[in-house]
C-alpha cells in the first residue's frame, strides 16, 4: 500500500443521497446532507471556505492548547520563583504527578460528556474552569492546598486534547488533519517559549502583598478565563451549527471529510464501539504502550527541566531563559514531522524517528561530566523531541478509527496512557538522587528505546490488516458506495472498504 495519504476528487464531490431506514441512527452530518440535498443546495468545495475554516477555527484549537500546556507547567517556572522553597523531600514530585491522577480519572468520563454535549460550549466551559483554579494557585499556602488544586486542575483540562482531536477530524480530510494537529500541537513549544519570557518577567516584579510566583498564577489564571468564555460563543459544535457559513458553505464543509470514512458526530453512546476498540482492535493496546512509554519522557521535561538545568550552577534568571531553546525544539520537532506526515505519509517511522534525538539526549546527560555544561544542556534540549510524536498518536487515532463513540473513547484511551507516563516520569526524579538523577536517565533511554520497536511492530500489524482488506474486496461482489457509508457510523472494523494509513 502506498502509505501516503491522497484525496481522491470523485470521493470528496460525491452527491449525497437519502440513506435506508435501517441507517437511522447513522451520523448527524447524514441527516443534515440528506435535508439540504433535498433543497437542491450545491455542493461543490472551495479553497476560500477552507481558508475561511482555517482563520474561525484554527487560531481558537492554538489558543486553547497553547494555554493548556503553559497553565499546567507554571509550576515548573514558579518552582525557580521560590514556591519550592516552601517545599520539603518529595512534595514537589508529587504537586507534580498529582495533576495527571486528576486528569486520568477524569478522561473516561470526559469522553461520554463530550459526546453527549455541544462539544464547543463543552470545552469552553472548561477552559473558564481551569483559569479560575490556575488563579487560586495564588491562594494556596500550603503543601495541601497545592494538591486539592492541581488534582481539580487535571480534572478541567483532561477534556482539551480529546476535544480537539475530534472537532479536527470535524473540519478536514486525514492529510490536513496531521498538519492542523500539528499547528494546535505546536503550541506546547510557543508555549515554553512565551513561559520561560513570562517568568522571567514577572521574576522582576517586586510586591509587598505577593510573591512573584503568585502574581504569575493570578495573571495567567485572569487571562485563562477570559479565553474560556470567549470559546464558549465562539466555537461551533459542529459544522452544522457554525454559524459563520451558510448553508451552501455547511454542505461543502461535510462533503469535504467524506472521503476520511470516520463521520462528523453522532450523540448516541454506543457501547459495542467500545468493546471492539478494547478487546477486537488490533492497534489498541500497541498505541496505548507507545503513548505511555513516550509520555514518561515528556513528565520529565514538564516538570524537572528548569530543576535539572539549575544543577548546572545557573542563577534563577539565567535558567529560566535558557529554557527557552527547548521550545524551539518542540516546535521544530512537531511541525516538521506532521509536515512530512501531511506530504508522504509513514506516521510509525515517524514516531520511531522523532523519539530518536530524545534518547539521545538523554544518553548525553547521563554520559556527560559536570564539566560539560553545554553538552548536557543539548541533552536537555533534545528531550523535547520526542513529546512532539503526541500529535502523530493524535492524527493516527482521527485518521484510522471510524465510529463516533469508538473514536472518542480511543482518545480517551490515549490520553489516559498520557497521564500515566506523566505519573510515573516526575516520580523518576527522586530526591535522594539528586543532583544527577542517573537512574531516571537510563529510565528514559530504556522506555524510549521501547516506543522505537513499538512503532515497527504497529506498522507491521497495520500493512497485514490492509492486505488482508485487500484480499477479501478483490473477492467480493458489494457494490456499496464507499462514500455512502461514510455516514453510517460504522465502525473501522465494520466498514471493510476502510483502510488504516501508518
Amino acid at each position: 500500500m502506498d502509505t501516503k495519504e491522497t484525496i481522491a476528487p470523485e470521493a470528496v464531490k460525491q452527491v449525497p443521497i437519502t440513506l435506508p431506514e435501517k441507517y437511522e441512527d447513522g451520523d448527524a452530518a447524514m441527516m443534515f446532507l440528506a435535508r439540504e440535498h433535498e433543497a437542491g443546495v450545491d455542493i461543490a468545495e472551495s479553497r476560500a471556505l477552507r481558508r475561511k475554516i482555517d482563520l474561525r477555527i484554527m487560531p481558537i484549537l492554538m489558543g486553547i492548547y497553547f494555554l493548556q500546556y503553559l497553565d499546567k507547567t507554571l509550576l515548573n517556572y514558579a518552582a525557580v520563583m521560590g514556591l519550592k522553597d516552601n517545599l520539603s523531600g518529595n512534595e514537589y514530585n508529587n504537586i507534580g504527578t498529582i495533576f495527571y491522577v486528576g486528569y486520568l480519572v477524569a478522561e473516561p468520563i470526559t469522553a461520554y460528556l463530550m459526546q453527549r454535549f455541544p462539544i464547543g460550549k463543552y470545552i469552553g466551559i472548561n477552559v473558564t474552569c481551569w483559569g479560575i483554579l490556575v488563579a487560586c494557585h495564588a491562594a494556596c499556602k500550603s503543601y495541601t492546598s497545592l494538591m486539592i488544586v492541581r488534582i481539580l486542575l487535571g480534572v478541567f483540562e483532561a477534556s482539551v486534547a480529546p476535544s480537539l482531536i475530534l472537532i479536527t477530524g470535524m473540519w478536514w480530510t486525514k492529510p490536513e488533519q496531521s498538519r492542523r494537529t500539528g499547528l494546535w500541537y505546536s503550541q506546547i513549544g510557543v508555549a515554553q517559549i512565551a513561559g520561560s519570557a513570562i517568568s522571567y518577567g514577572f521574576q522582576n516584579v517586586n510586591s509587598t502583598a505577593l510573591a512573584n510566583w503568585q502574581i504569575l498564577f493570578l495573571f495567567m489564571g485572569c487571562l485563562t478565563t477570559v479565553v474560556g468564555i470567549a470559546t464558549i460563543f465562539l466555537l461551533p459544535d459542529n459544522p452544522m451549527s457554525a454559524s459563520f457559513l451558510n448553508d451552501e458553505e455547511k454542505v461543502a464543509a461535510i462533503e469535504h471529510v467524506r472521503v476520511n470514512l470516520t463521520g462528523v458526530e453522532n450523540k448516541q453512546f454506543k457501547p459495542y464501539q467500545l468493546g471492539e476498540l478494547l478487546f477486537k482492535d488490533k492497534e489498541t493496546w500497541p498505541l496505548f504502550f507507545i503513548t505511555l512509554l513516550a509520555m514518561i519522557d515528556n513528565g520529565a521535561v514538564s516538570n524537572f527541566s528548569s530543576i535539572i538545568i539549575a544543577t548546572f550552577g545557573f542563577s534563577k534568571q539565567r535558567t529560566t531563559i535558557i529554557q527557552m531553546p527547548s521550545g524551539a525544539v518542540s516546535i521544530i520537532a512537531t511541525i516538521g514531522a506532521t509536515y512530512l506526515i501531511g506530504a508522504i505519509g509513514h506516521r510509525s517511522y515517524m514516531i520511531a524517528i522523532i523519539t530518536i534525538p530524545s534518547i539521545l539526549g538523554a544518553a548525553l546527560l547521563l554520559g556527560l561530566g559536570e564539566q560539560y555544561k553545554v553538552g548536557k544542556l543539548f541533552g536537555v534540549y533534545l528531550l523535547n523531541a520526542c513529546p512532539a510524536m503526541l500529535p502523530i498518536i493524535y492524527s493516527w487515532n482521527s485518521a484510522n478509527t471510524s465510529g463516533y463513540t469508538k473514536r472518542a473513547m480511543r482518545n480517551a484511551l490515549t490520553l489516559m496512557a498520557f497521564c500515566v507516563g506523566n505519573l510515573i516520569g516526575p516520580q523518576l526524579f527522586q530526591a535522594s538522587d539528586a543532583p544527577s538523577y542517573n537512574a531516571a536517565k537510563i529510565t528514559l533511554i530504556v522506555t524510549m528505546s521501547a516506543v522505537v520497536l513499538l512503532a515497527f511492530a504497529l506498522r507491521q500489524l497495520t500493512v497485514w490488516e490492509n492486505a488482508k482488506r485487500d484480499r477479501e474486496q478483490a473477492g467480493s461482489e458489494d457494490t456499496a458506495s464507499a462514500g455512502d457509508l461514510a455516514f453510517m457510523d460504522l465502525t473501522d472494523i465494520q466498514n471493510r472498504r476502510f483502510r488504516y494509513v501508518y
